[in-house]
């Protein structure tokens, strides 16, 4: 389970928030955790699903509330190498795909009018790179990792032509560095085919504004942006090993 929150800037002023529990369910070859080779590395590919709370404004800035439903699969490949002189210190660097559905479901303005949602779909390539620790204690595991994201490809197709403009339109997020850490811990006889374990979590993305795109809607023009985000996740998960 992940804590998600997701809000937007402009100037300096909160335009949005979104927050809500997300579902997440993976697969991973590890071998960060389990094994000890001396350029370690793990891969992983997920899928999450979130029905989120958004608490945001229409485009005549009238406080509006409703539904937002999220949708999206990510994978990533961390790899690095093992420091000289040590069996528990590594230098870790990886890249990794994530890519998004968010549906902005219709509501009710605070002035009782309509507030038409609409569609955005993310794809988002990114790097990482930090140090990750070791421990081990008998038969229990545990890793420490941490360090920079920086998102270095970004795409958003936003669907305007669902709420009554002429075309939808192709946006670029601004790129900004975030961070991310994660913990780790698995248990079991040293040695057995499958332990349990446990991990806890944190995951960001920072996106400065994109530039304008004009469109056309009731043959008038309008410019649309991105504004200035930012996405946040704390999560929690259990895991197999086999």
């Amino acid at each position: 389970m992940e804590s998600f929150r997701w809000t937007e800037y402009d100037a300096g002023q909160r335009l949005l928030r979104e927050s809500g529990p997300r579902l997440t369910v993976g697969l991973a070859l590890d071998h960060l955790l389990h094994g000890d080779l001396a350029k370690p590395y793990a891969v992983e590919i997920r899928g999450y699903l979130g029905f989120i709370d958004y608490d945001g404004q229409t485009q005549a800035g009238i406080s509006a509330k409703t539904d937002v439903n999220y949708f999206g699969v990510s994978g990533e490949v961390m790899g690095g190498v093992r420091l000289a002189g040590s069996r528990r210190v590594d230098l870790l660097g990886g890249l990794g795909m994530d890519t998004w559905t968010r549906d902005i479901q219709d509501g009710v303005a605070a002035d009782g009018s309509p507030a038409l949602g609409y569609q955005e779909d993310y794809f988002i390539l990114y790097g990482k790179l930090g140090p990750g620790f070791l421990f081990k204690n008998g038969a229990t595991r545990s890793y420490l990792q941490f360090g920079i994201k920086y998102p270095f490809f970004t795409y958003e197709r936003v669907y305007l032509s669902t709420i009554g403009f002429d075309s939808d339109v192709d946006l670029k997020p601004g790129k900004k560095i975030s961070g991310f850490a994660k913990w780790r811990i698995s248990s079991g006889q040293e040695g057995g085919k499958s332990r349990v374990g446990a991990s806890i979590y944190y995951d960001s993305f920072r996106f400065s504004a994109s530039g304008s795109k004009t469109v056309t809607g009731g043959g008038a023009l309008y410019s649309v942006h991105q504004p200035e985000s930012r996405m946040d996740v704390l999560g929690a998960r259990l895991e197999y090993y086999f």
